[in-house]
């Protein structure tokens, strides 16, 4: 139910500068997403519903930033990409393969990944919400 997680994505002002920012492991913040999930008025049973997902998918789910490389593991899945900013301090994937060496675009027709107050959000177009990752 990836519709029901998290903040509406709200676009950062600042401008897009050193990679420092992004830099190194990123994992998913439960706490934070459902936090977020509440404050937009996500339903009791959708939390309750949410908060059961969260706790598997946060103990497989990563992004790793190491210069201009992106990894994306989800479970047993992982992608490989090249990155740059994008406007609004957007993260733009690209040249991204899957585990098995095959094109994997990341679906950027769904979805987005963007710095939003120090933290990473990786946003539902569709929804317009998003799950919320700290750096670890």
């Amino acid at each position: 139910m990836f519709a029901a997680l998290g903040l509406a994505l709200l676009a950062s002002t600042g401008p897009a500068s050193a990679d420092q920012r992004v830099e190194g492991r990123w994992s998913l913040d439960v706490e934070a997403t459902v936090a977020a999930a509440r404050e937009s008025g996500v339903p009791p049973e959708g939390i309750a519903q949410m908060q059961q997902e969260l706790a598997p998918m946060a103990k497989g789910f990563f992004m790793t930033f190491k210069g201009k490389r992106l990894e994306v593991v989800a479970g047993p899945d992982t992608t490989n990409c090249d990155w740059t900013w994008g406007k609004y301090d957007i993260v733009l994937p690209s040249k991204c393969l899957d585990q098995t060496g095959k094109p994997n675009d990341l679906d950027p027709e769904r979805e987005a990944i963007a710095m939003v107050d120090g933290r990473l959000h990786l946003l539902d177009k569709p929804s317009k919400l998003s799950l919320i990752l700290q750096r670890q």
